[in-house]
């Protein structure tokens, strides 16, 4: 959400729509700021908060301790910190990259027996697909 804000700011601004401009810099400033003190677990970003208030992607986890697209899109989009952006690849790496395998997983640990549940993908074997494995969309180009 932030980047699509940060990129069509600019085409408000072009057609003079100074409300929307003003609007969505405000959302983008309380998105910035969500991600950055409460997204934020000390060495990456939390991926969710659930409706009965457990985590996803934190550090006090057992299962999807970290998550991928969560640092991935901070920095893609813009919304991380600097500081923090880096420190949060740096922990994907550590984490996510199984120079082994070749692949770069979604998250880590994969999702067993925990009582967290994230849904469909917890029905997936532990290590495949969005469950812990690297799951890769095919594109024709």
């Amino acid at each position: 959400m932030y980047k699509v804000l940060n990129d069509f700011t600019p085409i408000c601004e072009y057609k003079g729509d100074l409300e929307k401009v003003e609007s969505y810099k405000n959302v983008m400033a309380n998105l910035r700021k969500a991600l950055n003190t409460n997204g934020w677990d000390g060495r990456w970003y939390k991926r969710a908060f659930m409706d009965n208030g457990d985590i996803l992607g934190s550090l006090q986890n057992d299962e999807c301790r970290i998550d991928s697209i969560a640092q991935s899109w901070a920095t893609i989009s813009g919304a991380g910190d600097n500081d923090k952006k880096y420190i949060s690849l740096e922990s994907l790496e550590n984490h996510l990259v199984d120079k082994e395998n070749g692949i770069i997983k979604l998250l880590d640990p994969p999702f067993e027996k925990g009582n967290l549940n994230p849904g469909y993908i917890k029905a997936y074997v532990p290590g495949t697909r969005e469950n812990g494995g690297q799951y890769t969309h095919e594109c024709c180009c």
